[in-house]
């Protein structure tokens, strides 16, 4: 005598499953490997339909996730193979297509598809749609199996048909069942609001339940009152309480499926009023017999609740809970993937906006710095003026120490002129003056630099000291540069630097390259700020300066630049409240230093520099 058992809810978790990946894009296979390997599902890849038909006929898999568009024998041909095989029909296949339309899902369907995914691949999608399939798949080869037992027996044991017709019943509702599920699936992925989610789900789930009413109700946002989304049927006073969800004593059904996220299945009236005492009022005749309310979750937190009613009481079996289960995780997918996608819509409406704004500001900021620098030439061409009819003596006779003063006034004039002119030209965005990277002798330049800011040093009460490198050093950079540079970090010591402080430049040489160090005993920057002081119109603790003092915060961020730009850089060391150190580093100059291309131009360098901070 063979024994034969019938289990309609075998286990289907006892193997982690064989997937077969069919793409013929290499990163698509690898991220879908990626995927679906911390699952611990067993994967198989091929590149082509051919190797992957080879596969399943010798080392038939659990499931196949199939891209539709491969050269060669394309997905939906590749699937009509499978599904012709009597040995590999019953592999469950999931197309996947970057193509949304009704006709390439028809075409899948009609070649066997079970299921589909559009491009890209949702992970939690992914992960959802492939253990529901094998979860289906292990439960129909078992059947399946339970089936051929029974068939190959009922000639010894006839006292075993009663038990053939209920299995083959089983199996009637299950496929039916997956029929609904499969059209549930390919109806959800063309839904594109809300409403058509609710009405696929409906239609599908009350004829698969054999229910006689039906509810779609979601919260706008979470905690928010519950609303009737769609409905089917005729809804009785349990199904609609979803109006009075009141926890944390869950006086309705509603109440407890969506705060506690899990499902209530109520089998008679007599059950109901059991668990919920507050509808003693409501009449067994005006009332259905049984109900289902499931939770919508995504991410642990339910968005709402589906809701069905039947007729009279109801024995839901596992294969009720599992189906209506399985719907309203499809549902809540559906619903998420909907507000994610007018979220999308709402963020790039104002992202438009947003973008809007900052060009307007930017053409604002634009106008503002080409009158600025216009406004500011005008006093400095009278200044330059007058400063060279005192030089020629037509006022009358300067002595030497007045045509050194006059001198220094001039090329600080002249100096000015040329930030005037930068600012200008990168405000129009045009133009652009190279480096002329040459042989510099560094010692020179310190005395230039001195005498240019000794008297603004003295005026603030300030010991500035630049003595000459021990031995002469030639450095590759722009001689214009090369002292702009120098003239920035001087100045901004001089500014930050309090009465009675000290500022002291120093220079060494070290493995090919010159490091000037402009060392003051200031108020000193923040170590959360040390980079932000790089940053073009920015300027830390504005409160330390007088109004004539501060600038545009442009300085130190073209500083850098230009510094980068010669193949060397500026860095800063400071602790608050001591002072600061900015180290210049730049090249000796040699035959490979003043060979190196320089490409970046300096009015390039600072128009790069201004394009952020224009625009925010």
């Amino acid at each position: 005598m063979v024994d034969v058992k019938v289990n309609p809810s075998p286990d289907v978790g006892a193997s982690p499953g064989c997937i077969l990946i069919v793409d013929d894009e290499r990163h698509n296979r690898e991220l879908l490997e990626v995927m679906l390997k911390p699952e611990g599902f067993l994967l198989l890849s091929a590149a082509t339909g051919e190797e992957a038909l080879a596969i399943v006929a010798r080392q038939p898999p659990d499931l196949i996730l199939l891209d539709v568009m491969m050269p060669g024998m394309n997905g939906y041909d590749v699937a009509a193979k499978i599904k012709s095989d009597p040995d590999a029909k019953s592999i469950p296949i999931i197309m996947l297509t970057a193509l949304d339309d009704r006709n390439a899902r028809m075409l899948g369907l009609t070649a066997g598809a079970e299921d589909f995914l559009t491009k890209p691949v949702d992970r939690a999608e992914l992960s959802v749609r492939v253990r529901n399939l094998l979860r289906i798949k292990a439960y129909s080869d078992k059947l399946q199996g339970t089936l051929a037992a029974l068939e190959s027996v009922n000639v010894e044991l006839d006292r075993r048909t009663k038990e053939i017709v209920s299995a083959q019943a089983v199996a009637d509702a299950a496929t039916a069942r997956l029929g609904r599920l499969q059209r549930i699936t390919a109806a959800l992925s063309n839904t594109v609001t809300q409403d058509e989610v609710a009405e696929s789900v409906l239609r599908e789930a009350i004829l698969a339940l054999e229910c006689d009413a039906g509810a779609v109700v979601v919260a706008h946002e979470q905690g928010a009152e519950l609303t009737l989304l769609r409905e089917s049927g005729t809804l009785d006073a349990l199904m609609r309480s979803f109006k009075h969800r009141s926890p944390p004593g869950y006086d309705n059904p509603y109440g407890e499926t969506v705060d506690k996220c899990h499902p209530v299945y109520l089998e008679s009236f007599e059950a109901m009023l059991a668990r919920y005492p507050g509808f003693k009022n409501v009449t067994k005749e005006k009332s259905r017999g049984a109900w289902i309310f499931l939770p919508l979750g995504i991410a642990g937190q339910a968005v709402g609740a589906l809701s069905f009613g039947f007729d009279g009481p109801r024995r839901f079996t596992d294969a009720d809970k599992h189906f209506a289960d399985t719907v309203s995780r499809y549902c809540a997918q559906a619903l998420d993937r909907v507000r994610l996608r007018i979220a999308a819509a709402a963020a790039i409406a104002e992202a438009g906006e947003a973008r809007m704004m900052a060009e307007h500001a930017n053409n604002a900021k634009t106008v503002f710095l080409r009158a600025m620098s216009h406004e500011l030439r005008t006093p400095l061409n009278a200044i330059s003026g007058y400063t060279e009819i005192l030089e020629l003596g037509i006022r009358g006779v300067v002595n030497p120490e007045q045509v050194n003063d006059l001198g220094r006034i001039k090329r600080a004039a002249a100096y000015l002129l040329r930030l005037i002119n930068d600012v200008l030209t990168i405000a129009r965005l045009e133009g652009a003056r190279p480096l002329h990277v040459i042989s510099i002798p560094v010692n020179p330049v310190l005395a230039e630099v001195e005498g240019l800011c000794a008297l603004q040093a003295k005026a603030n009460g300030l010991t500035l000291t630049v003595p000459p490198c021990e031995q002469e050093i030639l450095v590759a950079a722009d001689a214009e540069r090369f002292q702009q540079i120098l003239l920035n970090l001087i100045t901004n010591a001089i500014k930050f630097t309090p009465v009675d402080g000290r500022i002291d430049v120093t220079c060494d040489e070290d493995s090919g390259v010159v490091r000037i160090r402009v060392t003051d005993t200031g108020v000193g920057v923040r170590l959360t700020d040390i980079d932000r002081v790089f940053e073009p119109f920015v300027q830390i603790d504005r409160h330390l300066t007088t109004a004539t003092q501060q600038g545009v915060g442009l300085g130190l961020s073209i500083s850098r630049e230009l510094a980068r730009a010669m193949q060397g850089d500026l860095t800063l060391q400071s602790a608050e409240g001591t002072g600061s150190t900015f180290t210049l580093t730049l090249p000796i100059a040699s035959e490979a230093s003043l060979s190196a291309p320089h490409s970046v131009s300096a009015t390039a360098t600072d128009a790069r520099l201004l394009r952020p901070a224009l625009a925010s």
